[in-house]
């Protein structure tokens, strides 16, 4: 179904690694690597193909493609002179000739998989004013049909987390978009959308990744989709436990919070539990855990009375984290109005299980 295929273009249509190359009758398939695209290649197709050049065609999403689906194609090495508006794709996959068009210095154009069409390899050919330049093949598979999929990080989810919503309805006769999903366990009803950069080849993939309710009890839950005018699709059970005492991420082994000065940062500065600051300065908080909370990424923060607000911690996806514990920071300001003296930073976690408190000398200016 492609799901797992990577996105080999935009929705403007800019080509990307992962293409099928074709060449055309006239010379050998460049390497996609070749300078097709951009500013120098524009001005130099402007007008003719370069001198030995033969058309290339590159594809996408034309290999295990199932009826409905998208396939981009794109033919380089083609002047914009020369195509004029001549250059036609044709396919017994397609219901109809496909037209390219000038875009990023070749011919592109995205074309619909007839949804009539029939498993099997089928022959593409490209054509400037009725002269074949190029062929390649399109593999079309079965349609299937309108699954609605829930998928949660382990067979028992944890309150807080976040879960994926996926409805796939490519199918002959399907033509709704308004898809919902209610549940005791989410906080409202969750639209699903079509995602056009992550499912750009299926334009019926609808999808979301709502979190659970933070305090969900022990249980299983029912998620009820609903299609157009309220009716009711399918249904799906998730299985929702809190951890538990010997669970890893009960307690979570976290450590912290540690200071350091944000203008030279965690790794090459110093750090610990306590740090003087200025008023109306800056210090920044880090926090470690081997086993964090579920969702903890959207919900942890670092409270004092020395901050001008509480301040969210967010985790840390830097290559600068790479062999480190899960951690978490962020950088706070220092209150102008204070007294100098010593004020705690209090971090709670794990649903309050977890307590863990530092402390900030302020000092005069």
């Amino acid at each position: 179904m492609n799901w797992s295929r990577a996105v080999g273009v935009s929705v403007a249509g800019v080509v990307l690694c992962g293409c099928a190359v074709s060449a055309g009758d006239a010379g050998t398939a460049q390497s996609p690597s070749a300078p097709a695209h951009g500013a120098t290649a524009d001005a130099r197709n402007a007008t003719s193909t370069p001198a030995g050049r033969a058309p290339v065609l590159i594809l996408n999403g034309q290999l295990g493609a199932r009826p409905g689906q998208l396939v981009d194609m794109q033919l380089d090495w083609v002047g914009g002179a020369q195509g004029h508006d001549a250059v036609v794709a044709q396919s017994p996959a397609f219901s109809a000739p496909v037209r390219l068009r000038w875009r990023n210095g070749g011919y592109g154009a995205v074309a619909t998989l007839a949804m009539t069409g029939k498993p099997g390899w089928h022959p593409l050919s490209v054509t400037i004013a009725g002269r074949t330049v190029a062929s390649d093949r399109i593999q079309v598979v079965r349609s299937e049909r309108p699954s609605f999929r829930l998928a949660a990080p382990s067979s028992a989810a944890r309150p807080g987390e976040t879960v994926a919503l996926r409805f796939d309805d490519l199918y002959p006769g399907e033509r709704g978009t308004d898809f919902t999903v209610r549940s005791a366990a989410l906080s409202g009803p969750v639209r699903l959308v079509h995602d056009k950069l992550y499912d750009f080849y299926n334009p019926r993939a609808f999808s979301a990744k709502p979190e659970l309710r933070a305090g969900l009890a022990d249980g299983t839950y029912t998620f009820e989709l609903y299609g157009p005018h309220g009716h009711r699709v399918a249904e799906k059970r998730l299985t929702v436990r809190g951890s538990r005492p010997g669970d890893p991420d009960y307690l979570g082994k976290a450590h912290g919070p540690d200071f350091y000065d944000p203008g030279t940062g965690y790794v090459d500065g110093g750090h610990g539990h306590d740090v003087k600051v200025r008023l109306g300065g800056r210090v920044a908080v880090m926090w470690h855990d081997v086993y964090p909370d579920r969702g903890e990424e959207k919900r942890l923060t670092a409270t004092s009375p020395a901050f001008t607000r509480v301040l969210h911690l967010n985790r840390d996806d830097s290559k600068g984290a790479d062999g480190d514990d899960p951690r978490y920071f962020n950088t706070a300001t220092i209150r102008a109005d204070l007294k100098p003296g010593r004020y705690p930073v209090t971090v709670v976690a794990h649903h309050g299980r977890v307590k863990k408190t530092g402390y900030v000398t302020v000092t005069a200016r």
